[in-house]
């Protein structure tokens, strides 16, 4: 199979999350191994393969091979297939993990920057890992966040020698708009709230179910919620209860 057409088939699997083979295969030996009550998915290729969905086998065996020794040689995964630290970590980059919506201290956390042009690539840096801490972009130079990650702010202002362009702040109001709408606006909460009730009506009753299918599609949902705390969110927050019919499916199809 191309290698395009291979990273189209890995979009699909995915959800759209993953379009690498080797992320794709760590992330089947590492559902495989965690929730499968027979440990031989995790000690032999070909069983944790044959383990796999109808939708992983259509992809090349021997491209899966390949994969697997690639993710061996970088330390991600050992000899008998199962996850080292540093693989793990990896995919918790790639899949997060669903928390419980806390209460909220009523305090906002704002970054914000004036980074010059000539800078543009830390200024870019400096974006994705605001994003990757869950704060939510206000503005191009103003971000926002519910929770105290000042100080992870903090270190990645020192790595990149960003101190006379950020000012951090905190601050119990942002504008004029009440927090919930605020909050609404920057992380459109209504949006994720409909592909949980998608997801609910999906597989709630549905029969014969794709390991693979549960879980991406659940975590492409997860990917894009931003664990907000419960004061900001609707009073049917649907993702408590879509976390649950996924756990529940995932140990039913172990």
């Amino acid at each position: 199979m191309a290698k395009s057409k291979i990273g189209k088939k890995i979009l699909e699997i995915s959800e759209g999350i993953l379009a690498s083979l080797t992320d794709l295969v760590l992330a089947f030996l590492n559902y495989f191994y965690l929730v499968s009550i027979d440990q031989k998915a995790g000690h032999s290729l070909p069983y944790a393969l044959a383990k796999m969905d109808e939708r992983m086998r259509k992809l090349n065996y021997l491209s899966i091979k390949r994969a697997i020794t690639y993710a061996q040689q970088k330390g991600w995964i050992k000899e008998n297939l199962v996850l080292t630290a540093e693989g793990q970590k990896r995919l918790k980059n790639i899949f997060p993990e669903y928390i419980p919506p806390s209460r909220w201290n009523g305090n906002w956390y704002l970054v914000n920057f004036d980074i010059p042009e000539k800078l543009h690539r830390i200024r870019d840096i400096l974006r994705e890992k605001l994003k990757i801490l869950g704060f939510g972009k206000l503005q191009n130079s103003i971000w926002i966040s519910p929770y105290n990650f000042l100080g992870d702010v903090e270190k990645i202002i020192k790595e990149y020698n960003l101190t006379p362009y950020v000012i951090l702040s905190i601050s119990e109001k942002v504008g004029r708009i009440e927090s919930k709408i605020l909050a609404e606006k920057i992380w459109k909460i209504s949006e994720t709230q409909r592909k949980y009730q998608e997801f609910v009506s999906e597989f709630e009753k549905k029969e014969n179910l794709s390991p693979s299918e549960v879980f991406f599609k659940y975590h492409s949902i997860l990917r894009q919620d931003p664990l907000l705390p419960k004061e900001l969110l609707p009073e049917d927050w649907l993702g408590e209860e879509a976390y649950k019919l996924y756990s529940r499916l995932i140990k039913r199809k172990s």
